[in-house]
């Protein structure tokens, strides 16, 4: 570790509580006001994509990340009251071709947490609620550089963190100043994903080991392969690395997706479907990913762009939008909201409700 770096007590800024707060002060207005529904009338579409993580039954053990059980519970209570079946995604394709179908919605877990089966599995069952979970294919061999979990469990283990590559030393003696400074690197390494490669040297001298952490949180090959067999789960392909997928060069995205469907169809002895791009924006670089993923085979790809399903979606679902499920302080209210496209109204400053839906070749 450096010693002359200068040392810091993160916390978040009064602009970035403000901003919280008024956050999930807006999304409990728009579900509980019934302001919500009437912007679902446009911006609703015929059904929803809702995207999740990890599940916890205390978000503050994980530095505010992943959803709380009770809150998916009390979400997946509030899409069947508004309605709407949980469906899977080759189902959601037939609905978006029937105007006369129920309205829906499609739950989808990324990368292949423990979780999904111990915390999510059961709340699926009580519901008969299909998911998909998207997987790397270096999640289950243990070789992925899940920075992301090393940086938590970096801060979750450490007091006291020498961050070189920021040229600065976290003081972080409790929860609120681990969450900040956790939020502070993740931002730092979104800003430019080169910025992975750097984390090497900080997670040996903090004594995290990455193969350690992913074999404790993740599912195993085994594991996998059991669980698509349950009719309520199906696997997805997630890349070969997990990496920001424009930054890589034609060739590389290929084989990244490529080599990743080709494993789980080998695995799985079936054909693999649906395709996440890791992290939404910075693995989209205009249509090159989106005909990537057509030319390889899938049916569809999903992005992490707010927004909901359309028919216009079927030219090329390539590029479809997904509602991101996770507030740790709102869950059902986040959920309840993005099921009606408020946060695409919102966004698009209430212009066009549809996200995406155009032919890319």
């Amino acid at each position: 570790m450096s010693e002359g770096n200068p040392t810091i007590t993160p916390s978040m800024t009064g602009i970035q509580q403000a901003k919280r707060k008024v956050k999930n002060c807006a999304l409990r207005f728009f579900d509980m006001s019934g302001f919500a529904s009437l912007i679902g009338r446009i911006y609703g579409g015929r059904g929803v994509i809702l995207m999740f993580h990890e599940f916890t039954r205390e978000p503050k053990a994980l530095l505010g990340q992943g959803c709380r059980a009770s809150d998916f519970e009390a979400a997946l209570r509030t899409i069947v009251s508004q309605g709407r079946d949980i469906v899977t995604l080759s189902e959601a394709l037939i609905r978006l071709k029937d105007p006369q179908s129920q309205p829906f919605a499609v739950l989808t877990f990324d990368d292949g947490y423990r979780s999904n089966l111990e915390l999510a599995l059961p709340i699926m069952e009580k519901f008969h609620a299909p998911a998909t979970i998207f997987v790397p294919t270096e999640m289950m061999t243990r070789s992925i550089n899940a920075w992301w979990l090393g940086v938590r469990q970096m801060f979750i283990d450490n007091d006291r963190v020498s961050f070189d590559p920021m040229g600065v030393t976290f003081e972080v003696t409790d929860v609120a100043s681990k969450t900040a400074a956790l939020m502070q690197v993740v931002a730092w390494v979104w800003d430019d994903f080169r910025r992975v490669e750097q984390l090497g040297s900080v997670f040996a001298s903090t004594n995290v080991s990455l193969p350690d952490i992913v074999d404790e949180l993740a599912i195993t090959e085994e594991e996998m392969i059991n669980i698509d067999q349950n009719p309520l789960i199906e696997i997805g392909a997630h890349t070969t690395t997990h990496r920001a997928l424009s930054y890589l060069t034609d060739d590389e995205v290929m084989s990244d997706i490529g080599d990743n469907k080709a494993y789980l169809e080998e695995k799985l002895q079936r054909q693999v479907k649906h395709f996440a791009y890791p992290y939404g924006a910075p693995s989209i670089s205009g249509t090159r990913e989106a005909l990537i993923a057509k030319k390889l085979g899938f049916e569809t790809a999903m992005t992490t762009e707010a927004g909901c399903l359309f028919p216009d979606h079927l030219m090329d679902p390539f590029l479809l939008p997904r509602q991101d499920g996770e507030n740790t302080e709102e869950g059902n209210a986040q959920v309840a909201c993005g099921a009606n496209g408020v946060f695409r109204a919102i966004a698009s400053k209430f212009g066009s409700p549809i996200v995406n839906a155009r032919p890319f070749s």
